[in-house]
C-alpha cells in the first residue's frame, strides 16, 4: 500500500483541480469603466507558453487573447470589471455557446501597472444564483475569506 500512496495522492490532486466558479449571471451589469493599466501584453510568472493580450473592446469591456508562443490556436475571452466593496473582480467568458458562463477572478494590479495578481474564485461553490443582485451579495459576504479563492494565485508581468 505504501508504494501506491504517492499515486493515489496524484490522482486525488488531479480530480480536485478545476476551473474557477462559473455562473450564468455576472456580478453586475458590466458598466465599470476599463482600467487602462490592464491593457497590453502580459506573461505568466509560472509559464512562458502563452502571451496574454488585453485590449479595449468598448468603454467597459476587454478582449483577452491567449496566444501560444509556438504552434497552436489563439483562444479569445471577453471580460469586464465589477467592484464589490473595495475589491475588483474580473467577469470572464468565452464566446462559444449560446449560453454564456461567467468565471470570476479577484484582481490586484500594482500601482506601477507592471504586475497583475489574479485569484480565481473557488469552484467549490455549489450555490446557483438567479440574479446578479444575489450573486453580488454572496460575493460581498465571502470575498474576504481565504477559502473563497483557489489555493494558487496567478501572477502576470507586463511584457510590452
Amino acid at each position: 500500500m505504501k508504494k501506491f500512496f504517492p499515486y493515489l495522492m496524484l490522482l486525488f490532486s488531479l480530480l480536485f483541480m478545476g476551473c474557477p466558479y462559473g455562473s450564468e449571471v455576472a456580478i453586475d451589469d458590466g458598466k465599470t469603466k476599463i482600467d487602462d493599466k490592464l491593457l497590453g501584453k502580459w506573461e505568466s510568472k509560472s509559464s512562458s507558453d502563452y502571451d496574454y493580450i488585453v485590449s479595449k473592446l468598448d468603454d467597459s469591456s476587454y478582449k483577452i487573447e491567449k496566444k501560444p508562443r509556438g504552434e497552436g490556436d489563439v483562444t479569445v475571452y471577453f471580460g469586464f470589471l465589477s467592484t464589490v466593496g473595495a475589491t475588483k473582480f474580473l467577469n470572464v467568458w468565452e464566446e462559444q455557446n449560446s449560453t454564456r458562463t461567467y468565471y470570476f477572478y479577484k484582481m490586484d494590479i500594482s500601482s506601477s501597472g507592471a504586475k497583475l495578481t489574479v485569484s480565481p474564485v473557488t469552484d467549490n461553490i455549489k450555490e446557483k444564483f438567479e440574479s446578479s443582485i444575489e450573486l453580488k451579495s454572496f460575493f460581498e459576504k465571502n470575498k474576504d475569506l481565504s477559502f473563497f479563492y483557489s489555493k494558487e494565485d496567478e501572477v502576470y508581468f507586463r511584457a510590452d
